[in-house]
């Protein structure tokens, strides 16, 4: 007589997808133009920012705690490239400004909301260079007017991924910085 054996195995999993997203995306994006003296444009770099942790503790004080809102912002120029997430105005190692512009200051951020964005737009901030081979690596928001200043927060900042770019002197730059905040999304 003959025995037979018989086995049975099974194994299930079950993955749930959350309803909405699990948090939020905060992020923006830098356009920088550069016209010659005659109007023309030279060159255009689109670059994604990074948003600093400094610059997210201010948005949860300010909108969560009841710090003091900020006004207004100011965009910079990047003179090398090197932005982190732990930089702030203070701190910022291998990061350094652009400041061969005519204006005196940093141009403001005249921002437009706009759904859950933020845009200078119809605003662009602009700077005259006034030096020859001005090297221009990136841009970044930060809430002090001050030329190569170390006060206030750094927002974000945004390298250019193609490269270093180069003004010369009489070229018109033109900044154009859209901020936006989303559900994450799944």
């Amino acid at each position: 007589m003959e025995k037979a054996q018989f086995s049975e195995s099974a194994e299930a999993q079950m993955v749930s997808k959350p309803c909405g997203g699990s948090g939020v995306k905060l992020g923006g994006i830098f356009v920088v133009d550069c016209f010659d003296r005659d109007g023309n444009l030279k060159w255009s770099e689109t670059a994604s920012n990074i948003v600093t942790n400094q610059g997210i503790q201010t948005l949860l004080d300010v909108g969560f705690t009841g710090a003091t809102y900020i006004s207004p912002w100011y965009i910079g120029l990047m003179a090398t490239t090197g932005i982190l997430a732990t930089h702030t105005m203070a701190a910022h190692t291998g990061l350094t400004e652009a400041t061969e512009y005519s204006q005196a200051t940093r141009p403001i951020y005249v921002e437009v909301r706009s759904g859950q964005s933020l845009t200078n737009a119809a605003g662009k901030a602009t700077y005259t260079i006034n030096a020859n081979l001005t090297t221009i690596e990136g841009a970044f928001l930060t809430s002090s007017n001050t030329k190569n200043g170390t006060a206030g927060v750094l927002m974000s900042g945004a390298p250019f991924t193609g490269g270093v770019k180069v003004g010369s002197s009489g070229d018109s730059l033109q900044v154009t910085y859209t901020f936006s905040a989303a559900d994450d999304g799944v």
